[in-house]
Formats: structure tokens, sequence, C-alpha cells
């Protein structure tokens, strides 16, 4: 079965309330490549099942379907500092081979 939600921290919570593994739970946190990636490593990190996914086709098709994505998530601008922020020390992480805190 699927879910949809833009409230990752919600399903999170939910699978520890009912003791659902991470990684074997059959749940999967899915996102559109470029948005949210800080959310993404989160999850990885966190032992979760995460991917990003790529539209493909005609851009006549698929340029409504991105607007509306990016449409959407107009608010996920407010947090593109923090995220910058968080893929230096990413890219700091992985260049000097740091664990995560």
């Amino acid at each position: 079965s699927r879910v949809s939600t833009q409230s990752t921290g919600y399903v999170v919570e939910r699978m520890r309330q009912a003791n659902i593994s991470p990684s074997e739970g059959g749940i999967y946190f899915g996102q559109l490549l470029g948005m949210c990636d800080q959310v993404t490593y989160l999850l990885g990190a966190g032992g979760y099942n995460s991917y990003k996914y790529v539209p493909y086709g005609p851009i006549e098709a698929v340029l409504p379907y991105l607007s509306r994505r990016a449409y959407e998530n107009k608010g996920m601008l407010k947090g593109s500092k923090k995220e910058i922020e968080l893929l230096k020390g990413e890219l700091k992480r992985r260049r000097y081979g740091l664990l995560p805190n």
C-alpha cells in the first residue's frame, strides 16, 4: 500500500509507535530529485528506505507535473539556506571521510 504525505516526521513517529523497523518495515520514502535532499539524507542515515525519483517524458507532459510539485513545495524555498549549509557539511564529510554526527 501507499501513503502520500509531506509529513515525513509524522510517518517516522507512527513507525516508532508501531515498532516498525526502519529498514525492514516495507515502508519507503520517495522524494523528487532536487527537492528535500536533506530529508532523504537524514532518512538514509537513520536506516530508512528512501529513494529519489526523476520524472521523464515529453516536456509537455512533464512540465505540468513539475510545476505542480514546485507550487506545492514553495515553502521549501524558505529552508533552502539550511539545506545549503547541510550540503556543504555533507561535501566536507565526504571529502575528508568524516563520520556523521
